[in-house]
């Protein structure tokens, strides 16, 4: 009458209450003592950061050689909610589940450096269990699902990235030297990675393989994982130590997470603010930047055009995230460029898809009328358009201006005199870059002879031509073309001839273009419009101007 005949188990033990979360020795204490004697409960309490939520962490050891099973709750009126549960020995799993669902950003406050190299002492080579049950991702939408790899198989870790993210779960298969494959999900991506002994040997994220795919992986935030034991995998695409991949992954988080918060998406719009920058203001603002190299930076930012979102950009210049964030990081944080929402404007050729058209072929037509290193017409593509300009005005009466205009450095020679010598083409490429963003878009830049250039202006008159040109000579002016440039050194002389208010046939037009031209190579004034090298009918054409020249 005194016991009801069914042995009571051991006494369950609270340890006193924390106002921190619980360390790294914290919790190996907890371990020890669960282990002295199995079936018993060690429970530890503590306060949250915010002080309004108090938690409890507890373990159990229900065999000699099993793991030990770790429960944590969040306690409140109600009682205690659990709040997830794992059968590990990993001591450092468990700290990364602490930091996660108490909202800690950094392992490294409670967890031992040690630790995080995989020196933990009490690790060896215990497996992972994992027993909680994860939601879909997506909040009623289409559930991640997995195929086990063999009939049988089962997983020995699952779980959700949000409760666990991706550096904390390899740096626990690396501790607990599981072999086989870590197999993470979302809805519309799938990345494997093989271990031995810990080691990751071969990684894949789609086409990407490798040290970029195991860096790329850990900026997912998104996804559900599980870990099939003992799958081995012939190819080793892996090569760095996984401690280094995770610094670097874990700045591409960084800065993937501000790309983030700038409101970057594929769909984005980069825009420059500053096109006109020298390219030694440009070098010295990326200097507070990461360090990366200068010339992959520079030409990404001389293929953003204001108007093309990052998946475009990226798809006439592929790159994979390990390769391009860093760069774009840098030119949105060092205040070279900005995000915007705006969505590009959609192609006129695109809408003609239904028909039939393809506009990839249309665009092959045009690319094959440019020049690859400058990216405007050849002389004669250039020529075609000026004559098919000309036949708009002999049938509709449609005015248009031709600019003819030359680029070059003055160099000094060794009697001290002055001659001009053809820009490189480094230096004409960029020029036409900035041309391009301030001349429209039916305005057609080309080749003209061997060591000119010209512009087509549709119903443009001779007034409105000058102005562009002198809007041309100011931004060509504004900052040099490259780091060994001087813009004070930069000759430019432009030619402006108008139909039909200079003339009416197009030898004429374009004779008129060029003399307008030399007389700027020969005066003080960039920029002479066709006007004021005719003569009055009957009138030799006046000489040209004595002051030094500004060409």
């Amino acid at each position: 009458m005194f016991g009801s005949g069914k042995a009571a188990g051991p006494r369950n033990v609270r340890l006193p209450k924390q106002s921190a979360m619980p360390s790294y020795g914290d919790i190996e204490f907890l371990s020890q003592e669960a282990r002295k004697i199995i079936g018993r409960c060690v429970e530890l309490p503590w306060t949250g950061a915010d002080r309004k939520h108090d938690f409890i962490l507890s373990v159990r050891y229900e065999h000699d050689q099993g793991d030990p099973n770790w429960t944590m709750f969040e306690t409140g009126l109600s009682g205690n909610v659990e709040v997830w549960n794992y059968a590990t020995r990993d001591i450092t799993l468990i700290c990364n589940l602490l930091a996660t669902a108490s909202g800690s950003s950094s392992v490294e406050d409670f967890v031992p450096s040690q630790a995080l190299l995989g020196k933990a002492s009490d690790v060896g080579t215990a497996t992972v269990t994992a027993t909680v049950t994860n939601p879909t991702i997506g909040g009623g939408m289409a559930p991640v699902t997995f195929e086990p790899p063999r009939p049988g198989a089962k997983a020995t870790l699952e779980g959700d990235l949000k409760n666990l993210q991706v550096p904390n779960l390899l740096q626990s298969i690396n501790l607990a030297k599981m072999v086989g494959k870590l197999d993470i999900r979302t809805r519309a991506e799938k990345a494997e990675v093989y271990f031995v002994d810990g080691n990751p040997v071969h990684a894949m994220i789609k086409e990407v393989k490798g040290d970029h795919a195991l860096i790329e992986l850990i900026t997912w935030q998104v996804g559900e994982f599980r870990f099939w034991p003992d799958e081995q995998t012939t190819e080793k695409s892996v090569s760095r130590r996984l401690d280094a991949m995770l610094m670097e992954g874990v700045t591409l988080l960084d800065q993937s997470k501000y790309l983030d918060s700038a409101g970057l998406k594929m769909e984005s719009v980069l825009v420059k603010k500053n096109a006109m920058i020298s390219e030694e203001e440009f070098q010295a603002r990326l200097s507070k930047g990461a360090p990366l190299d200068l010339t992959q930076q520079l030409d990404f930012y001389e293929l953003i055009d204001n108007k093309n979102s990052l998946f475009d950009l990226l798809r006439k210049r592929p790159m994979n995230k390990v390769g391009w964030v860093p760069i774009l990081f840098n030119l949105v944080s060092c205040g070279l460029v900005q995000v915007t929402d705006q969505a590009p404007q959609q192609s006129r050729l695109a809408n003609l898809k239904a028909l039939g058209i393809d506009e990839t072929a249309i665009q092959q037509v045009t690319k094959n009328l440019l020049r690859p290193e400058t990216g405007i017409l050849t002389y004669h593509a250039f020529i075609y358009f000026l004559d098919q300009e000309y036949l708009r005005y002999e049938y509709f009466n449609l005015p248009f201006s031709l600019l003819i205009f030359s680029m070059g450095m003055r160099k000094t020679n060794a009697a001290g005199g002055t001659s001009v010598e053809a820009l490189q083409m480094l230096g004409v490429r960029r020029a036409m870059q900035r041309i391009g963003l301030v001349k429209r878009q039916v305005d057609q830049v080309g080749h003209y002879e061997t060591f000119d250039y010209a512009i087509i202006l549709p119903n443009t008159n001779s007034m409105a031509a000058g102005a562009l040109a002198n809007r041309i000579v100011s931004v060509l002016l504004e900052a040099p073309l490259s780091s060994d440039m001087d813009s004070r050194s930069l000759a430019l002389a432009f030619g402006v001839a108008t139909v039909p208010e200079d003339c009416q046939e197009l030898d004429k037009l374009i004779t008129l273009a060029k003399r307008a031209r030399d007389r700027a190579k020969q005066g003080q004034n960039r920029v002479v419009l066709g006007r004021d090298v005719q003569a009055p009918q009957g009138q030799s054409a006046p000489p040209p101007p004595q002051p030094p020249p500004s060409y």
